[in-house]
C-alpha cells in the first residue's frame, strides 16, 4: 500500500534500503499526483517529467552511498590505505629519532674523549699522509753526500741498534712537516755510528758524541752543529735552535787558517779578490742575493793588497783584465784513497746575469780547468819604505874668536838655535807613492797565493 502519513518514516531512521524504497516510494506517489492534478487542470507539473525523475532518483542512489559508506571491500582497502600511511608515518619517526640518537651519541663521545679523540684522528692522518722524517741508509753514499754535503738545512736524528726501534721524540714526529713548511728544513733519521764507505762513521768524521743521544743541523756546506732536544716540547722552541745555523753570509778572509777552513776544504767556493773596499763592497752586492739559492757554494771576500793567490798561468789568463774586482770558483774533488784534487774558473763579466749564471755552474762544478797544485795564500812581504837621501850639510861659517870665559875651564857646545835649524837625516816615504808601486803589480801575483 502507499505510504501515508503514518507509516512514513523520515530518512535516517531505518537502513540504507528502507531509505532508497522510500524514495521510489515518494516518487511514485509524486508522480501520481502529478497525473492527478493535470487531468482535472490543475497546475502544470510537466518539468517533472520521467527523464528528470530518472536523473533525480540517480542522484538519490549516490547520495544512499555515501550515507551507507561504501561496500565492505571498499571500506577494507580503504583501512588498508590508512594503516600504510600510518606505517610510514612512523617508520619516518623512528628515523628521525635514530638519526638524532646517533648524532647524539657521537657529540658524547667526542666531549668525553676531547683531546685524546682530535689525537687519535691526527695521527690516523699523519699515517696516512706520512710524518715528512727521512731514513737514511747509512750504505747510500749519494744519499749520504747530499745530507751532509749539499748545503740544503737538514736535522738529522741519529740512532744505533739499540735506539733504532724505540719511537722518535715526540717533537719530531709532530713537527716534521711544520719545519720544512716554515723555515726550509729537512729531517732525517741516520744510523751516525755504522761505518761508510771510508771506513769512519759520521760522529767520527765531524768529532760528534760516540754514543746516543745525538741530533745535528747541517747547512751551506758548514759543519754539522749539535742540537741538544732534551726539554724541547715545541716546534717553535725547535726552530729558535736551529735557526742560528741556518745563517747564510759572506766570510772574510783575514787570516791563513781561514782559507783552508772556508775554501779549499769545501767542495765549491767563489772568492772575491779586491784591493779597496769599494770593489768588496761592489762584488758583495751582486752575489749577496744568491746567497740562499747557492746553500752549497761558500762565498769568501779576499783582500789581495795583502794577500797572494798563485793559480797557474793557463787559469790566470782566462781571467779578464780591468782594475775592478775579480771573482773566482775554486772546487775540489776527493777521490778514494788519494789526494784532492782542484778546478776553478774566473767569473768574465761582474753584473747580476752573469753572476747567477756563474754560480750555477759552479754549484754544478760544470765549464771548470783543471788546476795543477792546490790553492794557498799567503801574505805579500812588506817592502821597505823608500827614504830620499838627505842632503849635503851646508859650510858652517868661521867660527869667530870669543872672549874667554871668566870662570875656570868650561866645555862649549854650541846654542840652542844651531840645534833646532839642522835638517833631519831620514825622511819617510808618502803612503800614496807605496800603494802606486803596489798597484803597478801585475800578473798571476796580483790573485796569487800559495798551498
Amino acid at each position: 500500500s502507499p505510504p501515508t502519513a503514518t507509516n512514513r518514516r523520515a530518512p535516517g531512521s531505518g537502513g540504507g534500503t528502507r531509505r532508497v524504497l522510500w524514495s521510489f516510494r515518494l516518487a511514485s506517489e509524486l508522480k501520481g499526483a502529478m497525473a492527478s492534478r493535470k487531468a482535472k487542470g490543475s497546475v502544470d507539473m510537466g518539468y517533472l517529467g520521467d527523464e528528470k525523475l530518472q536523473k533525480g532518483k540517480q542522484e538519490v542512489v549516490d547520495k544512499s552511498k555515501d550515507w551507507k559508506g561504501g561496500s565492505h571491500k571498499e571500506r577494507q582497502e580503504a583501512q588498508k590505505e590508512k594503516k600504510k600511511l600510518v606505517q610510514k608515518r612512523m617508520a619516518k619517526e623512528q628515523e628521525e629519532v635514530s638519526w638524532k640518537k646517533k648524532a647524539g651519541a657521537l657529540v658524547a663521545v667526542v666531549f668525553l674523549c676531547g683531546a685524546g679523540f682530535a689525537q687519535f684522528l691526527s695521527t690516523v692522518i699523519g699515517a696516512v699522509q706520512g710524518t715528512g722524517i727521512v731514513n737514511v741508509d747509512i750504505a747510500d753514499t749519494a744519499m749520504v753526500k747530499t745530507v751532509l754535503f749539499s748545503g740544503e738545512p737538514w736535522l738529522v736524528y741519529c740512532v744505533n741498534n739499540d735506539t733504532a726501534t724505540q719511537r722518535l721524540p715526540k717533537v719530531l714526529e709532530d713537527g716534521a712537516r711544520t719545519l720544512s713548511s716554515n723555515i726550509g728544513v729537512n729531517t732525517a733519521v741516520m744510523r751516525c755510528w755504522d761505518q761508510t764507505t771510508s771506513g769512519r762513521s759520521v760522529a767520527q768524521r765531524f768529532k760528534l758524541n760516540l754514543k746516543p743521544p745525538l741530533s745535528f743541523v747541517v747547512a751551506n756546506g758548514n759543519k754539522p752543529r749539535v742540537v741538544n732536544l732534551v726539554g724541547v716540547g715545541k716546534i717553535e722552541d725547535l726552530e729558535k735552535r736551529i735557526k742560528p745555523a741556518l745563517k747564510v753570509e759572506a766570510m772574510k778572509i783575514d787570516t791563513l787558517k781561514k782559507w783552508p777552513s772556508l775554501c779549499t776544504s769545501r767542495r765549491t767556493c767563489v772568492a772575491i779578490g779586491h784591493k779597496n773596499g769599494a770593489q768588496r763592497e761592489l762584488g758583495l752586492t751582486v752575489f749577496k742575493p744568491l746567497l740562499e739559492q747557492h746553500r752549497g757554494v761558500k762565498v769568501v771576500t779576499l783582500d789581495t793588497a795583502f794577500w797572494q793567490l798563485k793559480l797557474d798561468e793557463k787559469v790566470v789568463a782566462t781571467r779578464k783584465s780591468g782594475k775592478g774586482a775579480q771573482v773566482f770558483c775554486l772546487a775540489r774533488d776527493d777521490t778514494p784513497g788519494g789526494n784532492a784534487t782542484y778546478r776553478g774558473t774566473f767569473l768574465q763579466d761582474l753584473d747580476t746575469s752573469s753572476a747567477s749564471a756563474f754560480m750555477k755552474a759552479c754549484e754544478a762544478r760544470s765549464g771548470l780547468m783543471q788546476l795543477d797544485s792546490v790553492p794557498k795564500i799567503k801574505a805579500r812581504p812588506s817592502k821597505p819604505k823608500k827614504v830620499a837621501p838627505s842632503p849635503p850639510p851646508r859650510p858652517r861659517p868661521a867660527p869667530q874668536p870669543t872672549p874667554k870665559p871668566e870662570r875656570g875651564s868650561v866645555d862649549r857646545v854650541g846654542s840652542r838655535d844651531t840645534l833646532d835649524n839642522e835638517e833631519p837625516l831620514f825622511e819617510a816615504v808618502d803612503e800614496d807613492e807605496s800603494g802606486e808601486d803596489g798597484d803597478g803589480e801585475d800578473g798571476a801575483d796580483d790573485e796569487s797565493g800559495e798551498d
